[in-house]
């Protein structure tokens, strides 16, 4: 990804369960989602993020989330997402980005507004 970038501190939900806060840049390559640490469930984390084989092998499509010992990577080319919306549950404000294949990914930004990434991604999507 380029390094011209506009960036949050948010939490990553995986549909899977657990919470991941850290980074999430967004250029012109796409979003790109870099764990600081996860603030949830460890063993959550392990099963989401550990097998990036059962990603490729499940039709063939981009592997979108992997990890390492280290860090959790969310990463989102621009050219396979498909839209983004703004999202509320409570009080609190999320961004959904769904890819063209249909996976959605799910941003949390506590009670911050979510305008300029949902605009930010908007305007990267599809190329």
């Amino acid at each position: 990804m380029s390094t011209d970038a506009d960036t949050w501190k948010i939490n990553y939900l995986p549909t899977e369960g657990g919470r991941h806060t850290g980074e999430l840049a967004v250029s012109d390559d796409g979003v790109r989602f870099e764990s600081l640490y996860e603030s949830s469930n460890k063993t959550i984390v392990k099963a989401i993020f550990l097998d990036v084989a059962s990603f490729t092998a499940a039709g063939g499509h981009t592997v979108y989330r992997y990890s390492n010992d280290e860090t959790a990577t969310v990463e989102l080319p621009a050219s396979e997402i498909a839209g983004v919306k703004a999202t509320k549950s409570r009080l609190m404000k999320r961004a959904v980005v769904t890819m063209t294949n249909g996976e959605e990914f799910e941003f949390d930004y506590g009670l911050l507004s979510v305008k300029n990434l949902v605009a930010a991604i908007e305007s990267i999507a599809g190329q």
